[in-house]
């Protein structure tokens, strides 16, 4: 291919050879949408403009394995910075023997690209009325491995963690400063082995363009399998350190709250947030007429999790669960659509619900298995019960 938008282009027409095609998730002729009677008015897309910066997807549109650049869910704590692709320079420092300063340039015309199929959930991503599981979007990521920039510096064995920090900047009264208040690059650490995982990945592109000034320009972190608050946009420097980074959004902010089990009972720990749980959710509804009968149908979502999901299940009301047909997985990290049929719904309210399952046997809780789990609120990845309208 001539240019790398051609390459991602064919890429993705080959993806969507797999499974089931995007084209069924699209309004067939005769059919309507059903009305999900759970959305209210406080639900916005452009949900707040800035500190922080909330767009959300209206997942009733989800009609397409790949969520559009110009639809792409979007949370950040302060607003988008305007970057210079022309001068930008990623700066490498810290802890490594020898520290480097790449242009843009030079991380794109790297040999080692690839392209990554990546779901990102806000850790944040709830199902209240004003966000309705909307931070929430699935991408082709073009980028350049970081493990191999990092060993290209020389990574030495004093390193513990490695801080990714933003061209965007913060205010903070630093406690430890008298409270005095300091302006700080917006950032994010992870141990030194999750940075040299294979995975891990400095993108420049989504789906085959640059990225959006909202998700990053001219360059982000993309960690496949973790929550999108570790993936830092506007990346603009790295630096490796011996300790632990303390910065507020580490030691104060993306926290969680989790039981273990122990032979005394559940222990609760403060914990940081990190990888995705796996999750599936209702997220359209539609209905035609099939001969005499109404055929409606429902789909969603599912991803996340160590292990690949093996069946997603949907219950109607009262009724039982029964398996939903499941596409080919796209990707390791990317998320698996799934659609399941049911005939003759009477008029009226009813709830519909999906569960994931994934090849180890391990089924989405429900809300309080959840909550015995994880008490904080962030990371909810509990069976999601929607409420539609039959006329």
């Amino acid at each position: 291919m001539s240019t790398r938008r051609e390459f991602v282009q064919s890429t993705l027409a080959a993806l969507a050879t797999m499974g089931i095609p995007d084209h069924v998730w699209a309004l067939q002729a005769g059919e309507e949408l059903v009305t999900f009677t759970d959305y209210t008015d406080d639900f916005k897309i452009e949900a707040q403009a800035s500190n922080p910066t909330v767009r959300c997807v209206d997942l009733r549109n989800l009609t397409n394995w790949i969520t559009r650049n110009e639809d792409f869910y979007a949370f950040h704590q302060t607003v988008t910075p305007q970057v210079d692709a022309a001068s930008f320079r990623l700066r490498i420092g810290g802890f490594v023997e020898r520290p480097k300063e790449l242009t843009l340039a030079e991380i794109m015309g790297r040999p080692d690209k690839r392209d990554e199929p990546v779901t990102l959930e806000c850790s944040g991503n709830s199902t209240r009325p004003t966000r309705m599981a909307g931070l929430l979007s699935n991408g082709v990521w073009t980028g350049v491995p970081l493990a191999a920039v990092l060993k290209e510096c020389g990574v030495k064995p004093e390193a513990r963690e490695v801080v990714f920090l933003g061209a965007d900047l913060e205010k903070e009264k630093k406690f430890q400063a008298g409270n005095r208040e300091y302006t700080a690059p917006h950032g994010r650490s992870i141990y030194i082995q999750d940075a040299l995982a294979p995975e891990a990945l400095l993108a420049f592109h989504l789906n085959g363009q640059p990225l959006p000034a909202k998700n990053g320009f001219p360059l982000r972190l993309i960690l496949p399998g973790w929550y999108g608050m570790t993936q830092v946009k506007w990346l603009s420097r790295i630096e490796v350190l011996d300790r632990r980074y303390e910065g507020q959004h580490m030691a104060r902010n993306y926290l969680s709250l989790r039981s273990i089990e122990t032979p005394d009972g559940p222990v609760w720990l403060d914990t940081s947030i990190s990888k995705t749980y796996m999750k599936s959710l209702v997220a359209r509804a539609t209905r035609r007429k099939a001969g005499a009968d109404w055929e409606y149908r429902f789909s969603g979502p599912a991803w996340g999790g160590p292990v690949p999901i093996a069946s997603v299940e949907v219950k109607i009301d009262d009724g039982p669960w029964q398996r939903a047909s499941l596409e080919a997985a796209r990707g390791k990290y990317a998320w698996r659509l799934w659609s399941f049929t049911a005939k003759n719904l009477s008029p009226g309210p009813h709830k519909v619900a999906s569960r994931a399952t994934d090849e180890n046997g391990k089924v989405q809780p429900t809300q309080e298995e959840r909550r015995n789990a994880i008490a904080s609120g962030r990371e909810d990845y509990a069976i999601w019960v929607r409420e539609i309208a039959v006329s």
